[in-house]
C-alpha cells in the first residue's frame, strides 16, 4: 500500500494531538492548549486508534488513562516528534528560537538547590520551550525513557552519550560555629571518634559511608563512631546546622550553609576530591537548539556556584 505524504503528515498531527491529550490530562485541556475544538481532538484520537487498530485511551465521563498500547505509543510518539523538532531546527536558521518540550533528569539535590530556583529565568529567556524535570537518583536509560539531558554526580557511564564535567566536588567536613565553640576544632581525622559525628547510611546497603580524606595526595577513609546515622543527607546537614555534630558531604550539598556561615569547614588540610557533577545527552541530539541552550544554562549555573564557593563568606 502506498502511503501519501498527506497521510503521513496527518498521522504526525494526530500524534501531536495524542501527546497533548496525555500531557494535559484531558481532551478539553488539550484542545485549549492546541487552539482547536474538542471535537477535533476527539476525531484525531479516533483516526489514530483506527489506524493502529488498538485503543490508546480508556475514557469515562470522569477519568482517562492510557492503555498498554497507548503507553507504548506515547513513548515512541514523543521521540518521533522530538526528532522532527530537531530536524526542523537543524534545517532552519541556527539563530531560530529553541522550542518544544525538554525532558531532563537529575538528582534531587541538584534540582532543588540549583536548577529549579533558576528555571523561571531560563523559561523567560526561551518562551517557546517547556521543561519536564524528574528529580531522582536512580539509574535510567535516557533513550528508553525519552530523556534529553541528564545531570549526574559520579563517574560518567561508558556509552554513546556526550558528557562533560561542570562542577568539581570535594568531600567537606563541617560543623556549626556553636558546635566548634563547645567542642573545639579537630586538628586531625583521628580525633573524630572522640567527637559527635553525623554519619550517612547507604539506603539500600544500610551500611555507613566512610569519610574520605587525603594525605600527601593519597586518599584514605575513616568511619567515625557516632550516635546518629541517617539515610537522608538534608536531615544530616540540618542537624549539623543546629549544633548536633560534625558532618561530611559533597560541596553541592554544603555550598549554601557554608556560604551563609551556618557551617564552618573543618580538617581542611585533609580535604579530598569528590565525584564531579556532569551533564549528559545523546550524541544525536547535541546540535538541537533546545539541548544546547539548556546545557549552556546549567554550565553557567555551576560555573557561578564554583565562583561563589571560592568567594569569602558574606560577599556576593
Amino acid at each position: 500500500m502506498t502511503v501519501s505524504k498527506g497521510d503521513a503528515m496527518d498521522r504526525l498531527d494526530a500524534l501531536k494531538v495524542f501527546c497533548a491529550v496525555v500531557d494535559s490530562g484531558g481532551f478539553s485541556r488539550a484542545a485549549a492548549k492546541l487552539g482547536i475544538s474538542t471535537s477535533s481532538v476527539t476525531h484525531q484520537i479516533g483516526v489514530l486508534e483506527a489506524h493502529f487498530g488498538a485503543r490508546l485511551l480508556n475514557r469515562t465521563t470522569r477519568s482517562m488513562s492510557l492503555t498498554d498500547e497507548g503507553r507504548r505509543c506515547v513513548e515512541q510518539a514523543r521521540r518521533l516528534l522530538d526528532d522532527m523538532d530537531e530536524l526542523e531546527a537543524s534545517m532552519s536558521d541556527a539563530r531560530q528560537q529553541p522550542r518544544g518540550t525538554l525532558r531532563v533528569d537529575m538528582p534531587d539535590i541538584l534540582a532543588r538547590r540549583f536548577v529549579a530556583p533558576a528555571l523561571p529565568r531560563f523559561l523567560a529567556a526561551h518562551p517557546e520551550l517547556s521543561v519536564r524535570l524528574s528529580a531522582s537518583d536512580r539509574l535510567i536509560d535516557m533513550i528508553d525513557e525519552g530523556v534529553d539531558v541528564m545531570l549526574r554526580i559520579g563517574e560518567l557511564p561508558d556509552s554513546a552519550l556526550v558528557g562533560r564535567g561542570i562542577f568539581k566536588n570535594d568531600y567537606i567536613c563541617c560543623a556549626s560555629p556553636d558546635f566548634i565553640a563547645r567542642h573545639g576544632m579537630p586538628q586531625h581525622p583521628d580525633q573524630l571518634d572522640s567527637l559527635p559525628c553525623l554519619n550517612f547510611v547507604y539506603p539500600k546497603a544500610r551500611q555507613l559511608r566512610p569519610w574520605s580524606f587525603q594525605r600527601d595526595g593519597q586518599p584514605f577513609t575513616v568511619t567515625p563512631r557516632g550516635a546518629v546515622a541517617m539515610d537522608h543527607v538534608e536531615s544530616l546537614i540540618e542537624m549539623a546546622q543546629q549544633g548536633g555534630g560534625i558532618v561530611q558531604h559533597l560541596t553541592v550539598s554544603l555550598l549554601e550553609p557554608l556560604r551563609s556561615g551556618a557551617l564552618v569547614p573543618l580538617l581542611e588540610p585533609w580535604r579530598a576530591a569528590g565525584p564531579d557533577v556532569s551533564v549528559l545527552y545523546p550524541q544525536r541530539h547535541q546540535r538541537a537548539a533546545r539541548i544546547k541552550v539548556f546545557v549552556d544554562f546549567v554550565e553557567a549555573l555551576f560555573r557561578d556556584a564554583a565562583v561563589a564557593r571560592r568567594a569569602p563568606a558574606g560577599h556576593s
